[in-house]
């Protein structure tokens, strides 16, 4: 997983598995001052867990998720999550 002060960029699954690594990550981005950003552009797979973890991220206001994965889009409007992932 690729991190930096701005950006956290996930690589492969997201799953129950990963989580902790996953929020981990976000939490060192979002210690950060100012807009962070959540490159999902090598994700392979996600959970439940996962997106609850980005949909927490979201509520904070300043994380702009890029490369959706089209699965992904599918999945939350499946669990009924009817706004975007980024602000």
């Amino acid at each position: 997983m690729e991190t930096n002060s701005r950006l956290c960029k996930p690589a492969g699954d997201l799953t129950i598995f990963e989580a902790a690594e996953f929020k981990e990550s976000l939490l060192e981005v979002l210690g950060n001052e100012g807009l962070v950003c959540l490159d999902l552009s090598q994700v392979k797979r996600v959970d439940t867990s996962a997106i609850q973890l980005m949909w927490a991220a979201r509520k904070l206001g300043r994380v702009l998720v890029t490369n959706i994965p089209h699965d992904l889009d599918s999945k939350m409007a499946q669990l009924g999550f009817t706004e975007p992932l980024s602000e």
